[in-house]
């Protein structure tokens, strides 16, 4: 009968992993590329259980491993804090790209699956691994002793878990499908359309026809004007504050190129979308609140205005009025047609509300505009701290991108 060790060959899934993770009751060591958040958390399980000196985690920090889809940064951070709740810490090893996972009696060698890469089909389907019945580390050997496995891991600290994560968020994670590579180029800065409509109801005006001014004396006409706003000045319906509020938003995250519109850095496109949530939801409050109050206030304004104008439209009425004045030709007539003059005029603070939006679109910059003599210097005035426009690097075609 032979010694040899049994082994399996089998599509490994993360479900696989935890599997084997969890397995572990006296010594666990993980090695690869990097790893999804799931199996980072049945790792952090698993190394409270048995004590830092029992498990041992050797990964690679380069932000491509996230891009390339071997793992998530989220995993990274995760089992770097976890490492040093436990008094233990995690490896590094630059360019891994292979996986293996060592229990109390089991080794598993695999190769990892770059998810950006190979889209598509179920997880698993793949043979990409090889279990042994037997462990490659000897039972007295701790588990951090990787000398046996000719690696010269380095610690992860916190500056490397920091410069990962700071450079996936300037240069985010895609979807990618590699059946045509292109030339790319990543662009430091977007273009963005941030607009807000209908909030400066405090200074909307009434048009009043000229017709009805004609004859009216100057001191009505003074009172007329003073009060041809849509609202007075009630600060709470104003929409003041909600303005201050947009161009907080704009100084802060916004910078204004002369000639080429607003960009944004895209390290800070995140933090500017959150900006926008909560400017919405500000809205969304100052929207229910004038849902009770303006009508009421156009209402006000407009019955100002219909005893200051009624004096002089009644000995004067506007020669249109006549074909609707046969029927009622008299006072009540005259009232009752500048009221719904009026009132046309003001409309209705329904249709005001729904006027309320908040917009903002972004738009890429091009790769012209990017090697234009005369954007770059504008840009690099106005934004000293970049040392550079963009980059440009071979990689693959983004999934749905259509072959012209």
């Amino acid at each position: 009968m032979s010694d040899a060790p049994q082994c399996s060959a089998f599509g490994l899934t993360d479900t696989d992993l935890i599997g084997l993770v969890r397995c572990a009751r006296q010594r666990l060591v993980v090695i690869a590329p990097g790893l999804s958040e799931s199996v980072a958390k049945a790792i952090v399980e698993t190394w409270h259980q048995l004590g830092a000196s029992k498990v041992q985690v050797v990964l690679d920090p380069d932000p491509e491993v996230c891009r390339m889809g071997f793992g998530e940064m989220a995993a990274l951070q995760l089992l770097h804090d976890a490492a040093a709740k436990v008094g233990s810490q995690i490896h590094q090893q630059p360019g891994l790209r292979i996986g293996v996972v060592i229990t109390d009696e089991t080794t598993t060698i695999y190769s990892p699956t770059p998810l950006l890469v190979e889209a598509g089909g179920k997880p698993g389907e793949k043979t990409n691994a090889i279990r042994l019945e037997t462990p490659i580390l000897s039972t007295e050997a701790a588990a951090a002793n990787l000398g046996d496995l000719n690696l010269d891991p380095k610690p992860l600290k916190g500056i490397d878990v920091k410069n990962t994560s700071e450079d996936l968020k300037a240069n985010p994670v895609m979807k990618f499908d590699i059946a045509r590579k292109v030339r790319v180029f990543n662009a430091q800065i977007e273009f963005v359309d941030f607009q807000m409509h209908g909030l400066s109801i405090s200074r909307k005006t009434v048009k009043i026809p000229a017709d009805l001014m004609l004859a009216t004396e100057p001191k009505a006409q003074k009172l007329v004007n003073s009060n041809s706003k849509l609202i007075g000045d009630n600060a709470d319906l104003s929409g003041d504050r909600v303005n201050k509020l947009k161009q907080f938003i704009v100084k802060r995250y916004l910078i204004q190129l002369p000639g080429y519109g607003s960009v944004i850095l895209r390290t800070d496109k995140a933090d500017f979308e959150v900006a926008l949530t909560a400017l919405r939801k500000y809205v969304a409050r100052f929207q229910r609140l004038l849902k009770k109050k303006l009508q009421a206030e156009i209402d006000a304004n407009r019955e100002l205005l219909v005893a200051a104008l009624l004096p002089s439209v009644t000995a004067m009425p506007p020669e249109r009025w006549n074909r609707f004045r046969r029927a009622n030709p008299g006072a009540d007539g005259i009232e009752r047609l500048l009221r719904l003059e009026l009132s046309k005029a003001f409309g209705n603070a329904e249709d005001l509300l729904e006027e309320m939006t908040v917009k903002a679109v972004f738009k890429g910059v091009t790769y012209e505009s990017l090697t234009d003599p005369d954007f770059i210097k504008v840009a690099r005035k106005h934004i000293p701290e970049l040392e550079f426009l963009h980059d440009e690097f071979d990689a693959a075609k983004a999934q749905g991108q259509l072959t012209l």
